[in-house]
């Protein structure tokens, strides 16, 4: 019933392009502003230093190697290497040229010029160079695009991959500084390609990885609006303004990322002055620190997704009815709630796995999961084989109690929270849960990609390139499906000595590149495989028309809902903190969070800043 009450929704959903509450862009509660009175004429100092607060410092700085992909990495880069589109706080990807204001990449144009082939054609800033003097030709492109192949398939789901395979040539004319690429076949995403360019003459001189293994100057040069100055490992990198910048210098003279080691620490730092923008946990300590040290706090989204994810492979799971029966008796609003709910109003139930809550594109796909129904999920179990006794248990085909396993993330309080829920809501359902947790660089890249695990509550990452999440759907890695069996004999649950991995499946990063660097699922650890996926992601990464690309991905998520190889929950809630008098600072869901407009950044001389919250998050 509820699979078909989700096909109909969906053919109505996408007939009528309409959304649905959950996915929707977070309403925020209404903010509160107390104006000081001032002149009228908006005065920006030229010139100051605003410190953010880090949990780390890049080891290495080229963001497309797997021990620089991390958010701390693409953070400092973004302002340092040239962006030929960013991604602004609407999930729009707009192209970073010198008149945008955003941080510059030395791109006079982009566009589609021809579709049939596919071709773009880029015009590079005559003026356009590196920090030592080197010119940014249609070279760098074309090199880049060589090593993305080469090592791409060693790199997290948000590499664009596809796109880089689907270039046939890169031609530079106008001594490189117009380029013309084309496509053997359409990449939607274009615009996510060549993002953090490399600089090729050190590249090639040096080596991908070698040249930005560390902090050299030399080495690590900019083709940015900023340059890093100094590094002082493990406390400070200081980016200062690059000097050979071709555009419109940036107001700010220095920022400086600082390392804090907790959230206290940061909010000691924020009110004491020492910090002057921080993302935190949304708490009743960020709201008491903003009110009573005249700070600005807005609610945003991180691009981190947590869902529960189900393994197709597992003996019970690998039947759809009994993963059906699971998300049935999940009530994910009081789940929401109940956890992160309580610390923010951000947060909310996630209804799409491909689209970032409020992304052009997004609706939500989850209206036949938009409540709990225990009714039907003891149908679903009693038609898979698995009867309630009178006492209320789900039994298994021998008649032993059904008892299910989650692993989760070890040392964090929230995620103890939620798994709580969980196992208090399928308990109501008759399903035991036992719960087992590890820390998360062994669950991410050994546990699951070996597929030993029944149900995991894991973070995903959404992407404003949608393309890129067929990394996580499709070409399962690991075990392959196989055939239910009675429940009371399955060797997949965790147990405190955990199951050797099988012979023939490779653990580590082979199978989920970058899962530990980047602290998410990088790769499809589900199990799944359906070819109707497979050739959806392959006709919507070609489809040029947004509209219909959009309704392509929402197939896409139609179709895993119906399939329910996870159960997705809610989006990472943040509280982006920064001084009164710090002007166009905003958060964006992607990676480098509210450093995507850096170049921007400026303080405020008059009127008196506006001191602007949002109360509970």
């Amino acid at each position: 019933m509820r699979r078909a009450a989700l096909a109909a929704s969906a053919l109505a959903l996408l007939a009528a392009g309409l959304s649905t509450a959950t996915g929707a862009a977070p309403k925020s509660a209404a903010a509160t502003s107390t104006t000081i009175p001032g002149p009228n004429t908006l005065v920006l100092k030229n010139g100051g230093t605003v410190t953010v607060a880090v949990q780390s410092l890049p080891a290495e700085f080229n963001p497309w190697t797997a021990t620089g992909s991390s958010s701390i990495t693409s953070m400092v880069m973004q302002q340092v290497w040239p962006q030929p589109f960013v991604v602004n706080s609407q999930m729009q990807a707009v192209l970073a040229n010198d008149t945008s204001g955003l941080p510059g990449s030395g791109l006079l144009t982009a566009e589609v010029v021809g579709v049939d082939p596919q071709t773009v054609v880029y015009l590079i800033n005559p003026k356009a160079t590196w920090s030592d003097g080197v010119p940014i030709t249609a070279a760098d492109f074309r090199y880049d695009w060589i090593h993305q192949l080469a090592y791409g398939a060693r790199l997290p789901a948000l590499e664009p991959l596809a796109g880089y395979k689907d270039i046939a040539s890169i031609v530079g004319t106008n001594g490189g500084k117009t380029m013309t690429v084309t496509f053997k076949q359409p990449y939607a995403d274009w615009q996510g390609l060549f993002t953090d360019l490399v600089p090729a003459h050190v590249a090639a001189q040096y080596g991908w990885v070698a040249a930005f293994n560390g902090f050299d100057p030399k080495k690590v040069i900019s083709g940015g609006p900023f340059m890093i100055t100094r590094v002082i490992p493990g406390r400070e990198l200081i980016l200062g303004r690059n000097p050979a910048y071709w555009g419109h210098q940036p107001l700010l003279n220095r920022i400086i990322f600082r390392v804090v080691h907790s959230d206290a620490e940061a909010l000691r730092g924020l009110a004491s002055g020492h910090i002057d923008v921080a993302q935190l946990m949304p708490s009743p300590s960020v709201d008491v620190v903003a009110a009573a040290h005249d700070l600005n706090e807005q609610g945003a989204l991180t691009p981190t997704l947590w869902q529960l994810a189900m393994n197709v492979s597992d003996p019970v799971l690998s039947d759809p009815l009994v993963r059906e029966a699971v998300a049935a008796a999940i009530d994910r609003n009081q789940l929401v709630t109940n956890t992160v709910g309580l610390l923010t109003s951000f947060g909310q139930t996630a209804g799409n796995r491909v689209y970032a809550a409020g992304a052009p594109g997004s609706q939500g796909n989850d209206g036949a999961f938009g409540s709990v129904n225990l009714t039907e999920a003891d149908s679903l179990l009693a038609q898979a084989g698995y009867p309630m006794s009178s006492s209320g248990d789900v039994l298994s085909p021998s008649g032993k109690p059904l008892a299910l396993q989650l692993i989760g993330p070890a040392g964090n309080p929230l995620i103890a929270r939620i798994e709580a829920e969980l196992s208090s809501q399928l308990l109501q359902a008759g399903i035991t849960v036992s719960v087992t947790n590890v820390p998360q660089a062994r669950l991410l890249s050994d546990l699951l990609p070996t597929g030993r695990y029944q149900l995991a509550l894991v973070p995903y990452l959404v992407s404003a390139y949608p393309s890129t999440a067929s990394a996580l759907y499709t070409k399962p890695v690991g075990p392959t499906p196989i055939a239910p069996t009675d429940a009371a004999t399955t060797t997949t649950a965790l147990s405190p000595v955990v199951p050797k991995a099988p012979a023939l499946i490779v653990t580590g990063d082979e199978t989920e590149p970058g899962a530990t660097v980047t602290g998410a699922v990088s790769r499809n650890v589900l199990g799944y495989d359906d070819p109707e996926v497979d050739s959806l992601f392959a006709s919507a990464s070609a489809q040029l028309n947004a509209s219909a690309a959009s309704s392509l991905y929402n197939k896409i998520d139609i179709r895993l809902w119906l399939d329910l190889p996870t159960l997705p929950l809610f989006q990472m809630p943040a509280e982006l903190v920064t001084r009164v008098d710090l002007v166009n600072v905003s958060s964006t869901q992607t990676e480098v969070g509210p450093l995507w407009d850096a170049q921007d950044w400026a303080i405020q001389l008059s009127p008196l800043p506006t001191t602007t919250t949002t109360p509970g998050g």
